[in-house]
């Protein structure tokens, strides 16, 4: 990777959110889910944006739900989601902020940005927090 840290700035990240906003609108979303830490964040957002329910449980997700994270980095959490899922995975509409084309065993339906850094910073974050999301 080239790089150590990246900072993404409050501009970029809403930049982002309002990129996947786009590709999403027409789809027929009804609401939005994102992992705990970085990609609640960002469904929150989109939540907004969208006009859709943004909601917490996995339990909750359908394949009306648009599944966002902040990062796919090796592709684990959204292995994890898909895991707990009900049906073909193929059903479900993943995105996210930054994809990391590398590392990641899964490749999204839509990214925005291209991780090139070995940490992303974002706004919300500590420089020491930074590391943590994924970790848990």
């Amino acid at each position: 990777m080239a790089g150590e840290k990246e900072f993404c700035s409050y501009e970029k990240f809403d930049e982002g959110c309002k990129k996947i906003a786009e590709w999403a609108k027409g789809r027929n979303f009804k609401s939005v889910y994102g992992p705990p830490r970085g990609g609640r964040v960002v469904a929150v957002r989109l939540s907004h944006l969208l006009g859709i329910q943004y909601i917490e449980a996995t339990d909750d997700i359908t394949p009306d739900t648009l599944i966002v994270d902040d990062i796919v980095d090796s592709g684990k959490t959204v292995r994890r989601i898909l895991g707990r899922l009900l049906g073909d995975p193929d059903k479900y509409s993943i995105v996210c902020l930054f994809l990391n084309k590398e590392e990641s065993d899964f490749t999204p339906r839509f990214s925005v940005y291209e991780k090139k850094q070995l940490l992303i910073q974002f706004p919300w974050e500590t420089e020491e927090s930074a590391c943590y999301d994924g970790t848990f």
